[in-house]
């Protein structure tokens, strides 16, 4: 191995030598433009290589698929947690809904077994109905033919007046 160095340096000091400077300098300069184009290659190479653009012009399916990707997993990385009191408010509502859920469908079965479906309720509806509007203008008739003036009763009025009527 040093054998192979020696001999390697002893042929570059033998061609210098022999070279001029002019030579070297001519040597020089088409060594500064072959690096300087080979750099420059690269570099297009390079930017060829690492434009984002590009690859979206030609792959807008890919982008868009990784987009997608990278958000999801922003998102679940940066979730927030529930705090105790809306664990405990979700797991009420949840409970609430099982309840409601389990009586509607009790009630509902015992609805459909014992009246007929819509036609009782809708006659019972329509008759509560008709007897309110009746009464309602009984009263308003009734305080028209007395001579009576549509003021509102005042609260002790009410309440003395429910109170009577138990």
């Amino acid at each position: 191995m040093a054998e192979r160095t020696s001999l390697a340096t002893q042929r570059r000091t033998d061609e210098s030598i022999e070279r001029s400077a002019d030579e070297i300098r001519q040597d020089i300069i088409a060594d500064r433009e072959t690096i300087a184009d080979t750099v420059d290659r690269l570099g297009d190479r390079l930017h060829q290589t690492l434009d984002w653009r590009e690859y979206i012009a030609e792959y807008p399916a890919v982008a868009l698929g990784l987009a997608a990707g990278s958000g999801i997993l922003l998102s679940a990385l940066f979730r927030r947690e529930p705090t105790p009191q809306e664990r405990i408010m979700d797991a009420v509502a949840e409970l609430t809904e099982d309840l409601t859920d389990r009586i509607s469908g009790v009630a509902g079965a015992v609805i459909t077994r014992k009246i007929l479906p819509g036609r009782t309720v809708k006659a019972a509806a329509t008759a509560m109905i008709a007897k309110a509007a009746i009464d309602l203008a009984k009263r308003k008739f009734g305080d028209a033919v007395a001579g009576r003036r549509f003021d509102r009763p005042s609260v002790e009025s009410r309440t003395s007046q429910a109170l009577s009527n138990l």
